[in-house]
């Protein structure tokens, strides 16, 4: 046991809150698909409150194959999605084909760790630069969509995060659809609060944090699956759930994209309800297992297959559509050992944000979020709090909303799980994202 204290303390020497340090200063991935505004001819703002952030009509365009959600009234019968296929326009380049989505911004931040000098960086870059390739296979209710990373947090990386194509059946009042492929977990599954995208340049610390167990919510799993969505009359209040099973995390906690030893599947739950005025609850459940590389690059380094588990409730309430009041909570719990073949305990954590989201016109906004991750190891070194407070202003650059500049700081300060070390940082990042 000492051996393994002395190694974690040199090894570590804070690495995993110098992860959640650099997923909270990183910005976070873009999501505008602006060719969708072109094919229908309309503003940004009609599927986002400020891009990235979706609304409720955004979300409904997701699950309903990205068709248009048409009117709904007690006097007529809901149209169907074969319906809404006949009435999209002609399919053309331009209307399925978003060539730069991309930031450019600077980032500064300073970090002061137990035991060792404090670090400042900064400097410009070209954050992301992404292209998207969406929409409907004509006069059939498939639907695909393709996202091709060219540059991620600065550096050249090209990878497709986002690749998979599904049907889409029923009515615009009760539709389903099956999907399989690559796809960003939470895109367009869940309400507000349960989404990565944020109007701070940050996602919420409980998506981002890798844990002691390298797994993290945000990421983007290979499998297939369902979603069922039931809207009333107006939209005025709308149920939906998907459930998801993937391939999982290899041992570094990267996705697995293919064939791999690991014979058990993971299995997501989303249940959300929308309420108006854009308003609404998720339930988020996810249950599964990765292998687990302990000591790595000593002697006694071991393999083990941890169970994973986390289940959280997230809930938004929009006030006059002006003021957004945003929360969530996750609990985590994973299989540990210290020990090869010696049960542990778990990894257990109870992590927590509040945010509230202020849009002072349409197109510019005001945000501030407190994160708050508690974290414990079953005979470690006790609960280890990590606090955040991220505050930004979002404005709409063009009239059409594909063009947004945003300003946040953050200050985080937490201790590591596992050896308590203990770490400050301040940041600030100010970017433009580009929507063609």
């Amino acid at each position: 046991m000492v051996t393994q204290q002395l190694f974690w303390r040199s090894y570590l020497d804070g690495r995993l809150l110098c992860v959640v340090v650099l997923f909270t200063l990183a910005p976070s991935q873009l999501t505008a698909v602006p060719q969708f505004s072109r094919r229908y001819d309309l503003k940004c703002s009609a599927c986002h409150t400020i891009v990235p952030v979706l609304n409720e009509q955004g979300y409904l365009f997701k699950r309903l194959g990205y068709h248009l959600p048409p009117a709904l009234s007690k006097e007529q019968p809901a149209p169907t999605i074969s319906y809404l296929v006949q009435q999209e326009p002609q399919w053309s380049l331009s209307n399925n084909l978003s060539a730069a989505v991309t930031d450019f911004g600077y980032q500064a931040q300073r970090t002061t760790q137990e035991g060792q000098s404090p670090s400042s960086s900064s400097g410009f870059q070209v954050d992301t630069w992404n292209s998207y390739a969406a929409g409907w296979i004509p006069d059939t209710n498939f639907f695909y969509m393709t996202e091709f990373d060219i540059v991620t947090n600065g550096a050249m990386s090209l990878n497709l995060p986002n690749a998979y194509f599904g049907y889409s059946g029923g009515t615009a009042k009760s539709s389903w659809y099956v999907a399989g492929g690559r796809e960003h977990l939470q895109m367009g599954n869940g309400t507000r609060a349960a989404q990565v995208y944020s109007l701070i340049p940050a996602s919420p610390l409980l998506f981002e944090s890798a844990s002691p167990t390298n797994f993290m919510v945000d990421q983007s799993p290979v499998g297939i699956e369902a979603g069922y969505t039931l809207a009333s009359n107006g939209y005025h209040n709308i149920f939906a759930a998907t459930a998801k099973v993937t391939n999982g995390d290899n041992a570094d906690g990267s996705e697995d994209l293919g064939v791999s030893t690991k014979s058990g599947k993971d299995i997501w739950l989303d249940v959300d309800w929308w309420y108006a005025p854009e308003s609404g609850v998720t339930f988020l459940s996810y249950y599964g297992n990765k292998d687990q590389i302990q000591n790595s690059g000593l002697t006694n380094q071991f393999t083990y297959r941890p169970t994973i588990r986390r289940q959280g409730v997230f809930a938004n309430y929009m006030l006059d559509y002006k003021v957004d009041f945003l929360g969530g909570y996750l609990r985590s719990k994973d299989d540990w050992q210290y020990v090869s073949g010696v049960p542990g305990g778990f990894f257990q954590a109870n992590d927590f944000f509040g945010e509230i989201d202020y849009y002072i016109r349409p197109g510019l906004a005001l945000a501030g979020r407190y994160d708050f991750l508690n974290q414990t190891i079953t005979n470690g070194v006790g609960n280890q709090p990590i606090r955040d407070w991220t505050a930004a202003v979002n404005k709409n650059l063009t009239r059409s909303g594909n063009i947004v500049g945003r300003v946040g700081y953050s200050y985080m300060d937490g201790r590591d799980p596992i050896t308590a070390l203990r770490s400050k940082t301040w940041g600030i990042q100010a970017d433009v994202m580009f929507n063609f």
